[in-house]
């Protein structure tokens, strides 16, 4: 798709894997976002303007940081959309 973004394996048909550190550290992490699959139960890097397009997936061994960081956002998100529904 985008030549900035790490090539594809396996005759360029599977996106690579990489750790939360290099993703954190990748030039091309602000043109994408970390989302959760849940058929394949892993976390994925997709493009932000074509988010179907899965530029890597996350390590495994990278899950329990991201579980914790993804069930923070949902009770956040749950916490201000009450406040919402409270004020209006």
């Amino acid at each position: 798709m985008n030549e900035k973004y790490p090539p594809y394996t396996n005759n360029n048909q599977t996106p690579p894997t990489i750790s939360l550190r290099d993703y954190d550290d990748a030039e091309w992490a602000d043109t994408t976002c970390v989302d959760y699959k849940p058929d394949s139960q892993s976390y994925v890097i997709v493009d932000l303007d074509q988010n179907d397009y899965v530029v890597a997936h996350i390590d495994k061994s990278d899950n329990g940081v991201l579980d914790i960081i993804f069930k923070s956002a949902k009770e956040t998100h749950s916490k201000q959309q009450q406040q919402q529904q409270q004020q209006s």
